[in-house]
């Protein structure tokens, strides 16, 4: 699989952990990394879309998640660009 970077965007009520500065209270980012590492490392992906898909799935399984957005770049798939990269959103309804 080519190098790729992985952004991701994650909108939950902090307001406890913020509050109380308690990590118990905070999605745990840790978790997700470790879920989108292992399901990239471990796949097999013909689209940048498929992928996209999947790490937005992963990041917004938590129950407290109400938005989640996934931007992954591909360096240098293209000639004479620095990336190509492919964005997908979550909200909850």
């Amino acid at each position: 699989m080519q190098d790729v970077v992985i952004n991701i965007e994650i909108h939950y009520p902090a307001s406890n952990a913020i509050r109380e500065d308690n990590v118990d209270e905070a999605l745990n980012y840790k978790k997700v990394t470790k879920a989108v590492i292992q399901h990239v490392e471990e796949g097999r992906f013909l689209l940048l879309e498929k992928l996209v898909s999947d790490v937005l799935d992963i990041s917004s399984q938590h129950p407290w998640v109400q938005y989640a957005r996934v931007t992954i770049d591909k360096p240098h798939a293209l000639r004479f660009a620095d990336s190509v990269s492919l964005s997908l959103e979550y909200r909850k309804s």
